[in-house]
């Protein structure tokens, strides 16, 4: 939700905002607020696929500052898109704002995106701090202003409509939520400096207007539920006091003034229409717009309390499983589940890539349609539901909104479940269905067999494995091979990188594939190796949601450790130019072997044909000189690093090949002794 315009004018009146040190209170933040503004305000990458890491470490800053100051946080974080349709257009038009603002990106222009992955690494990193939150089934505004109005503590988010909200603690911008900062001064506790608002200032400005005025407020100005025909309404800004942009805000706060309460004002409104259907179909539409505002008690206060998930209301909702609350509420399930068991109908993300190429969701529309088919499919194996018979084949469909060139469009996708479990699954059991056979479901989703424990993958690093060998086969155009050497890089140098297993014969090689990321801003972003990474986190997004679904039979990796778009795009540049993987993580054996046993998993994978393309460089070796200033700038890091004296032998590992012996050498774990490596 948002109120048009308002925003602009609190920000140009200091009388509203007052400062306030804040400290020693419990604070109610809009998650979704919040995730946003630590992405965007720290100038993390949003270019090349994310800074998931860099996140990590801003997030987990925050709340360590909050606990500082002795401030306790509780966080509420978005679910379904509202079941009513109210809100359906306002949707499908930031929709299509996303895709412009994604294409301005790509484009090498200004613009904001958020990374695909940001709510899913959000809600794990709270999970890892133990900082208290709930997912809601629905938009939290409400349920933020109503628990906030409860425990009377503050409000902390970047909304406009906490203006409104009957809030006894008032709101704190975020905007304003001085967080970076812990002030001390002598004989004074820690704080953090923010702005307070609070509505009965608003009020006392305007000759001490009725608060319930400022819901009937917000519904003229315009919000996401409520449109309204306002060709009759009077030109406001006539009322205004304050010439400029904010003329049409202020002049609606001074008409308001004059009346008693909304009753009065309402009817002075409508008087130029008479008693006629337009006033009548206008009345009914500011009344229900203003119930928006209006606050009751919290159904989700009692989840920070006790731990119990929030009590589902009549409709579209009673369609979700009893046993899907609890994992909702905690996280452990993605939103999308809601949107498609209540409206069959999901919101894809659009990501910075090739605008002139099919959407980087296409890629993993396969995967999508399994976890369609177990929400939807999977409540008609068993007698009982509806006078259905066992085993009875029926039909669902998903509307799936994504892009087509630059416009966003629908397409209905059939939901679909593997043959052999389709007798044996059921929605409302789903969590008690033996391990195997949920993990078999997810296996054929991806078209991939299980890893076998003798190449010792890391637990971590399994869905990624399996998610590289989809996107391999799936992937349109087909990823050339030096953007495989580079993600599996990625991959062992975000598992090793890792504060516990950041041993010192590693830190160099951890140190040189930091100096290889992108700098940002120093060229556009490179749109073919963009595009083959997005659809690489699509295919991620995709069969991290089908996994959680069922309950996690593949374990759950830390998703920041998985992606760090500035690196996968560097590295995939400097192996472009010659370089081999084997080169940029030489120095420490283990970073090397587990690069072996990645590349190994995925290849077992691959039929013949593709196996020999992922083992063929695709782009053209550059001249000589080239090469050789390659060479130098890479002895020159490892000089840096201080690796030369340690071990002679990388002068020679760091030697360029030939264009005729571009052929890679790989291991054959089928004939070598195999060689236990604990990753853990």
């Amino acid at each position: 939700m948002g109120v048009q315009g308002l925003h602009s004018y609190i920000e140009s009146n200091s009388d509203f905002l007052k400062p306030r040190c804040f400290r020693e209170s419990k604070l109610i933040m809009d998650g979704s607020s919040l995730y946003y503004s630590l992405y965007f305000r720290s100038h993390l990458d949003q270019a090349h696929g994310g800074d998931y890491e860099g996140f990590e470490k801003i997030v987990t800053l925050f709340f360590r500052n909050l606990r500082i100051c002795d401030i306790e946080p509780y966080v509420v974080l978005d679910g379904g898109d509202d079941v009513s349709g109210k809100k359906f257009e306002t949707l499908k038009t930031r929709c299509q704002e996303r895709i412009k603002r994604a294409n301005a990106l790509s484009r090498g222009r200004s613009g904001e995106r958020l990374p695909i992955l940001t709510k899913n690494v959000f809600k794990q990193i709270l999970h890892k701090l133990g900082i208290p939150f709930i997912q809601c089934l629905a938009e939290a505004d409400w349920e933020v202003a109503a628990l906030a109005s409860e425990w009377n503590c503050p409000v902390l988010s970047s909304d406009s409509d906490f203006y409104i909200f009957n809030i006894k603690s008032g709101f704190l911008p975020i905007q304003h939520f001085q967080w970076r900062k812990v002030v001390h001064k002598p004989a004074a506790q820690k704080f953090i400096s923010a702005k307070w608002f609070g509505f009965k200032n608003l009020c006392a400005a305007f000759n001490r207007m009725n608060k319930y005025n400022l819901s009937l407020f917000a519904v003229i100005l315009g919000n996401d539920y409520t449109k309204l025909d306002k060709s009759a309404f009077p030109k406001f800004s006539k009322f205004s006091t304050r010439p400029g942009g904010t003329a049409k805000v202020d002049g609606v706060l001074v008409w308001l003034s004059q009346f008693p309460g909304p009753k009065e004002a309402i009817a002075a409104l409508l008087s130029p229409l008479g008693k006629n259907k337009k006033s009548s179909s206008i009345r009914k539409a500011i009344n229900q717009g203003m119930a928006e505002y209006r606050l009751g008690p919290s159904s989700i206060g009692q989840f920070f309390m006790s731990g119990e998930p929030q009590t589902v209301p009549l409709g579209p909702l009673q369609k979700l499983p009893d046993w899907t609350l609890r994992p909702l509420a905690e996280g452990k399930l993605a939103s999308t589940i809601i949107d498609v068991v209540t409206l069959q109908r999901v919101m894809l993300n659009t990501q910075v890539e090739d605008f002139e190429l099919r959407s980087s969701s296409e890629t993993s529309r396969l995967i999508r349609q399994v976890m369609y088919g177990v929400l939807l499919c999977t409540r008609w194996q068993e007698v009982g539901k509806g006078g259905r018979s066992s085993g009875e084949k029926q039909q669902a469909d998903v509307e799936e909104y994504s892009r087509q060139g630059m416009t966003l469009t629908s397409s209905m996708v059939p939901a679909v479940l593997p043959g052999n479990v389709v007798t044996h699954l059921h929605l409302d059991s789903l969590w008690e269905t033996p391990h195997q056979l949920r993990l078999q479901v997810l296996l054929e989703a991806l078209g991939v067999s299980q890893i076998s424990d003798s190449l010792h993958v890391p637990e971590g690093l399994q869905l990624a494995v399996y998610v590289t060998c989809f996107w391999l086969k799936h992937a349109k155009p087909e990823p050339r091979t030096e953007m495989l050497w580079a993600l599996l890089t990625s991959l062992v140098f975000g598992h090793l990188s890792r504060e516990k297993q950041a041993e010192k014969d590693i830190k160099p090689v951890i140190s040189r594939l930091k100096k290889s990321r992108s700098r940002k801003g120093k060229k556009p972003v490179d749109l073919e190796i963009a595009h083959a990474f997005c659809q690489w986190q699509s295919c991620l997004n995709d069969s991290f949601v089908l996994n959680q679904l069922l309950n996690c039979p593949v374990p759950e990796p830390e998703l920041a450790r998985l992606y760090c778009g500035s690196l996968v795009h560097g590295v995939t540049h400097t192996l472009k130019r010659g370089m081999e993987p084997e080169s940029l993580l030489a120095g420490g054996p283990v970073t090397i072997r587990l690069y072996q046993i990645l590349q190994s998993a995925v290849e077992r994978e691959l039929d013949e044909d593709l196996l020999t393309r992922t083992r063929t460089r695709t782009w053209p070796r550059e001249s000589q000189v080239a090469v050789d200033e390659l060479t130098r700038e890479f002895k020159h890091l490892m000089e840096e690093d201080k690796c030369m004296k340690k071990d002679k032998v990388l002068v020679k590992t760091c030697s360029i090949r030939t264009r005729h012996k571009s052929k890679r050498r790989t291991t054959d774990f089928k004939t070598k002794k195999q060689e236990h490596v604990s990753w853990q």
